[in-house]
């Protein structure tokens, strides 16, 4: 039978029921299982999130069980459903927690043991609160940056940034600007300025909302400067990002790199942050942001080629040019990059000269393929 549209809108305000901890709750519709949790008095903790931000369920702090879902969800984003049942506390809501805590412990390399301000570190809190130990892992190559003193209103320490993406949100979404962005990709991943610069923006000035919303300290006021409540400006319209793979795609083609220059023309004309084409142009393998080669060697580091002696034929490739992954060879005619997927993994080991891809290779075979080039 055909539904009137007033039997259509009751169904779409009518109040949801489900379980939250073994309680009946009613919500209205589009809450999500944090506030749900938040209105029954039930504290669920989280890092990313902020109720002044729109979710972006980063972290993975704020994860509960749902019955019948195979994983667990995060909360902060997860809109309630009719018949819902959530538990906020389990013993395997709990272990997943203390995972994520101890994993981001790993990776926040910061001097916290001398740090005065570290008892306002809400990781440590958390950590404290669901009775994290020291990390089990280790870390080979720690984030460890100097302290950026460049800008007058915000203190900067990136090896405290535990990546929550929560600076970002906040300087769009609250303060209407465009300061942050991310870049890079893996361990190497970095909120950045600009080309990945200093933070030395004029912008900054009696704002002070990125060092409210930091859980870590990594953002601070500097020595000196008075506290205060950050300013709130209405969130910026969103840029046009359709093209812009095309263009960095493009521009690379004609100038063989993506300059600063490059970057910031092609930011202007998407009216994108420049923060933001940095970070798409340095996260994509097959994009560089600095001067190549005039060949520009791929080797393949994905597991099927590691698996099949990839480690010998990146070995036998630093032994013909001399120089490492990542290096251009003095006369500037290799560029040589590791790559974790080019496609060939029927042919592994595999690696890729400009757009020419060379299969199951073995060190003999090396000496002969580079020659072709020279």
């Amino acid at each position: 039978m055909n539904q009137t549209p007033n039997q259509t809108l009751n169904q779409t305000t009518q109040e949801i029921q489900l379980t939250l901890d073994g309680a009946r709750l009613t919500c209205p519709p589009r809450t999500t299982i944090l506030e749900a949790a938040e209105k029954a008095g039930i504290t669920i903790p989280r890092l990313c999130h902020v109720g002044e931000l729109l979710p972006s369920g980063a972290c993975r702090i704020c994860v509960v069980e749902v019955a019948g879902f195979r994983t667990l969800v995060g909360s902060c984003h997860t809109p309630v459903a009719e018949g819902m049942v959530v538990t906020t506390s389990s013993p395997r809501v709990k272990r997943a927690r203390r995972a994520v805590i101890e994993l981001l412990l790993t990776g926040h390399t910061g001097a916290c043991v001398t740090d005065q301000r570290a008892r306002e570190c809400s990781l440590h809190k958390l950590a404290a609160d669901l009775e994290v130990g020291p990390p089990r892992f280790s870390v080979k190559r720690p984030r460890l940056y100097a302290p950026e003193e460049e800008n007058p209103y915000v203190r900067r320490d990136m090896s405290k940034c535990i990546l929550c993406r929560k600076r970002i949100r906040a300087c769009r979404e609250l303060a209407g600007q465009n300061v942050y962005s991310m870049a890079y990709r893996g361990f190497r991943s970095k909120v950045v300025v600009d080309a990945d610069v200093p933070l030395a923006k004029e912008v900054c000035k009696e704002c002070g909302i990125c060092i409210e919303v930091c859980p870590t300290n990594a953002l601070s006021w500097p020595e000196g400067v008075t506290q205060q409540e950050g300013k709130r400006k209405a969130p910026l319209p969103e840029g046009n990002r359709t093209h812009l793979l095309d263009l960095l795609s493009a521009t690379q083609r004609t100038a063989g790199f993506l300059s600063a220059a490059s970057l910031t023309e092609i930011a202007s004309a998407l009216d994108l942050p420049l923060s933001e084409v940095f970070g798409v142009a340095s996260f994509y393998a097959f994009l560089a942001t600095k001067p190549q080669g005039a060949h520009v060697i791929r080797v393949c580091k994905s597991l099927p080629c590691s698996l099949k002696e990839a480690p010998r034929i990146i070995e036998s490739v630093q032994k013909a040019i001399g120089v490492k992954p990542g290096q251009v060879t003095p006369d500037g005619q290799f560029s040589f990059t590791l790559t974790n997927c080019i496609g060939a993994c029927d042919q592994a080991p595999a690696l890729m000269i400009d757009e020419t891809v060379y299969g199951n290779l073995t060190p003999s075979k090396i000496a002969a393929i580079l020659t072709s080039y020279r």
